[in-house]
């Protein structure tokens, strides 16, 4: 986002009202899954040229490079394959894959008091720190229903090292395309949540539907919020993600050549999600 500053020799003789600041009307649009999501102002869109595009394409090589990684590697603590909401797996591949700069890590607590759709709208909005206009987001309940499933696949486990645990745990990635006033930027945001609701203070209610995935989960057409304020801890990271160039061009080429790059990178990523380092 940007500001347009003005200088002027004179001052003026009153305080001026506006701010210095103005943010630029901006459109969001998210893939069927909600993995990956691009945004745009007005002024971007309407010069929006190949180049630029191949920018944002980028992403979606890389997310389905990534995805095959993660679905044809095994989990060496369940013996079955690993899950795309796996969240050490995930922040594997990206730190090993040598294309993201960890930018920011954050730890902090989500509030909300609603159930199903406006639970998960109001949740990414605070995640990704934007405010959408859609009265829901429909990749919301997929989300949260893989993140359960994979968190259902640790309690299956029993007895298991800090490590193994680490291996287990749920988690969401975001990748995100921005183009502002025809500036493109690329970055992801990994997400890990704690389900189970913690109490902010002593004096918080105690409810039937503690569990963020159950709630999220939830119809509200038949299941009325209580307006029972409930507090998550979530931890959040943020990467800028550098695209590689021999993936752009495998991308406009399409055919035998970019076909084996795209495999010999997606092994590469495969190796990458248990290395022998300790995890974090």
């Amino acid at each position: 986002m940007f500001s347009t500053w003005f200088s002027k020799q004179d001052k003026p003789s009153k305080p001026q009202s506006q701010p210095i600041y103005t943010p630029i009307t901006k459109h969001y649009v998210f893939n069927e899954t909600g993995n990956i999501m691009l945004c745009a102002t007005a002024d971007s869109i309407q010069s929006f040229d190949t180049d630029l595009k191949s920018a944002f394409v980028d992403i979606s090589v890389f997310f389905a490079a990534m995805t095959k990684a993660v679905t044809s590697t095994t989990n060496p603590v369940t013996g079955k394959p690993f899950s795309i909401f796996n969240y050490q797996a995930v922040k594997n591949i990206l730190v090993e894959s040598g294309l993201f700069i960890e930018t920011n890590v954050e730890e902090g607590t989500f509030s909300h008091d609603g159930v199903g759709n406006t639970l998960g709208k109001a949740l990414f909005q605070h995640v990704l720190n934007r405010e959408f206009s859609e009265k829901q987001l429909p990749f919301a309940k997929s989300m949260f229903n893989g993140m359960q499933y994979q968190r259902a696949k640790m309690a299956e486990q029993s007895e298991m090292t800090e490590a193994q645990q680490q291996l287990c745990r749920s988690g969401s990635i975001f990748f995100i395309g921005e183009l502002l006033m025809g500036v493109p930027q690329t970055s992801a945001i990994l997400l890990s949540i704690e389900p189970q609701s913690i109490a902010q203070s002593t004096g918080d209610t105690e409810s039937d539907w503690q569990d963020l995935f159950s709630l999220a989960g939830l119809d509200e057409d038949k299941h009325q919020p209580k307006h029972i304020v409930r507090h998550w801890k979530f931890k959040k990271r943020t990467y800028l993600f550098v695209p590689p160039q021999f993936i752009s061009h495998a991308v406009a080429g399409l055919g035998e050549q970019s076909n084996i790059d795209f495999e010999e990178y997606s092994r590469k990523l495969a190796q990458s999600i248990t290395p022998n380092h300790s995890v974090s």
